[in-house]
C-alpha cells in the first residue's frame, strides 16, 4: 500500500489526567508561598483575601487546563507529525518525520504519580520556542514510549536497548565533581531572589530584631572581622558542598547512556524529575567538551552533542533545554572515551596554538574593563567626595583580569583529525568542539577593532 492509499489516521488528545496535573504544580507553589508568609507575618496578620485569591487562581488554572486539553489534538501519519492547538488563536503545525532529530521524555514527581510524561519532539529548527519542537504535555507513559519508537525508528522494528554494554552509567565516584559545579551557591542565589520577591509580605524589622538574629550580630561585633569572614566563607563552602551533592544526585542519579540497535543514543537520568532523550546517531554532527575552571582543576569535564535542533536558545539567547546533554560532570578520561565512541574514533590530537599577537588582543579585551571600577571611584575621590582607598582597592581586579586573559590565550587552539575539525577556546569555561567537516554548512569571519592591526580574525 502506498502513502497515498494509506487509511486516514485519527487525531488523538492529550491524557485527561493532564488537566489536574497542570493545576497541582501552581497550587503547590501557592501553598509554599503561603507558608513563607505565615512564618514571617504570623497567623494573626493573615486575612481571608490571600487564601481566596489562591483558590481563585487554582480554579482558573483548572479551567484553562481543561480548555487547553479540549482544543489540543495530534496525530502521526506515515510522513508527518501534526499538532493542532490554541485556545483563542488556533495553530496547526505539520512537520515531516524525516526532519525529526530527537524525542525527549520528561517525567517529574507529579507526572510520575499520575502515570504521565511530557513529550518534546525536536524538529531541528533554530528559531524561537514555537519553531524548534512539538510539545505534548502530557500523555500516558505508554503513549510516550510508543511515540518514541514510532518517530525515531524509520521503517525498522522496535529497537531493543542492550543493557549489557552502556557507554556510561552513573557511578558514586562522580559525586566528587558536584561541589566543583557550584550548584549549591547557584541554588542559594535563586532562593534568595525568590524570598526577595516576598519583601512586602515579610516584616524585616521584626526579623532583624528577633533574639537569634541579635545574638548572631552581637557575637559578630565582638570578634575580629577576619574571623567573621573566614567563618562565612567556610560556611558557604560547606553549604555549597552539601547542596551541590544533593542536587547532583537528584538531577543525574541513575544516569545511563546506551546505544540502541536502531542507531540511536538514549540518555536517561534523574531521580525526582526523570529525563529520557533519544537522539538519532546519524543526525549527530559532533560533540563539545565543557570544562569550567574548577571542574578542570579537579580533572572533570562535561559533554554535549552537536546536532541541529538540540540545545536551542530562546529569543533572549538563553538555553531552554538540555536535550543536548551527553555526559554530566564526570572524569575527563571517561568523557574522552565516550565522545570517541560516539564519534567512531578518538580525536585527542595536539592542537595548533594561536599566534602571540592574539594575547595582546585578549589583554585589550580584559584589562580595560577591569580598570573601569577604579576609574569610576577615582572621579569622586578627586572631587573630595570619597577617600582614595576604594579606588586603589578596585585596582586589585586588574590582576585576575590579566590572569583570565592569559588563560584564554593558552586555551585557544584548533586542528583537524581525519574528517573532524577541532576548535578550543574560553577562559572560565574551556570549550572544545569536535565537528564533522561534512556537517559544516557555513563560515562566519569577524574582525574587531583590536584585531585589524595585527591582522587577526575570528572564524565560526
Amino acid at each position: 500500500m502506498t502513502t497515498l492509499d494509506a487509511p486516514p489516521v485519527d487525531r488523538l488528545r492529550l491524557d485527561r489526567r493532564s488537566i489536574w496535573v497542570e493545576a497541582v504544580k501552581p497550587a503547590g507553589g501557592l501553598l509554599l508561598t503561603g507558608a513563607v508568609i505565615v512564618t514571617f507575618r504570623g497567623w494573626d496578620r493573615v486575612g481571608w483575601v490571600e487564601p481566596a485569591i489562591g483558590v481563585l487562581v487554582v480554579v482558573g488554572i483548572l479551567a484553562v487546563s481543561a480548555w487547553a486539553w479540549a482544543t489540543t489534538t495530534y496525530r502521526v501519519t506515515p510522513t508527518h507529525v501534526e499538532l493542532r492547538s490554541g485556545m483563542l488563536v488556533r495553530q496547526e503545525r505539520s512537520v515531516a518525520r524525516e526532519r525529526l532529530r530527537s524525542v525527549d521524555l520528561t517525567v517529574d514527581v507529579v507526572h510520575r504519580i499520575a502515570g504521565l510524561a511530557v513529550v518534546a519532539i525536536g524538529t531541528g529548527r533554530q528559531g524561537g520556542e514555537a519553531d524548534d519542537e512539538l510539545k505534548l504535555s502530557a500523555v500516558s507513559t505508554e503513549e510516550a514510549e510508543r511515540l518514541r519508537t514510532v518517530l525515531l525508528v524509520r521503517g525498522a522494528q522496535p529497537a531493543s536497548v542492550d543493557p549489557r554494554a552502556p557507554l556510561a552509567a552513573f557511578e558514586a565516584s562522580w559525586i566528587r565533581f558536584a561541589p566543583l559545579s557550584l550548584l549549591g551557591l547557584i541554588s542559594i542565589g535563586v532562593l534568595a531572589a525568590a524570598v526577595g520577591q516576598l519583601r512586602d509580605a515579610i516584616d524585616y524589622a521584626a526579623l532583624l530584631g528577633s533574639g537569634p538574629v541579635q545574638s548572631v550580630l552581637a557575637w559578630a561585633g565582638s570578634v575580629s572581622p577576619v574571623v567573621v569572614v573566614l567563618l562565612v566563607v567556610g560556611g558557604l563552602v560547606v553549604l555549597n558542598t552539601i547542596l551541590s551533592t544533593v542536587l547532583y544526585v537528584l538531577f543525574y542519579g541513575g544516569f545511563r547512556l546506551v546505544r540502541q540497535d536502531d542507531g540511536a543514543l538514549r540518555i536517561s537520568y534523574g531521580l525526582l524529575t526523570q529525563r529520557s532523550v533519544t537522539i538519532e546517531e546519524a543526525r549527530i554532527r559532533g560533540v563539545r567538551l565543557d570544562e569550567p575552571l574548577l571542574l578542570r582543576l579537579g580533572g572533570g569535564a562535561r559533554a554535549k552533542v552537536i546536532a541541529a535542533g538540540l540545545g536551542v536558545k530562546d529569543s533572549q539567547g538563553n538555553e531552554k533545554r538540555d536535550s543536548d546533554l551527553l555526559l554530566p560532570s564526570v572524569p575527563r578520561a571517561l568523557a574522552h572515551r565516550v565522545t570517541a565512541a560516539v564519534l567512531g574514533r578518538p580525536v585527542d590530537v595536539a592542537l595548533r596554538s594561536h599566534p602571540l599577537a592574539a594575547l595582546r588582543v585578549v589583554l585589550l579585551q580584559w584589562v580595560p574593563v577591569s580598570v573601569l571600577p577604579a576609574v569610576g571611584l577615582a572621579v569622586p575621590a578627586v572631587l573630595g567626595v570619597f577617600p582614595w582607598w576604594p579606588a586603589l582597592l578596585a585596582l586589585v581586579l586588574v590582576a585576575p583580569a590579566v590572569g583570565f586573559a592569559v588563560l584564554e590565550f593558552r586555551n585557544l587552539g584548533h586542528g583537524r583529525a581525519g574528517e573532524f575539525l577541532i576548535a578550543r577556546g574560553g577562559s572560565g569555561i574551556r570549550h572544545t568542539a569536535v565537528v564533522r567537516c561534512d556537517g559544516i554548512i557555513a563560515w562566519r569571519f569577524r574582525r574587531t577593532v583590536f584585531q585589524r592591526h595585527p591582522r587577526l580574525l575570528s572564524a565560526t
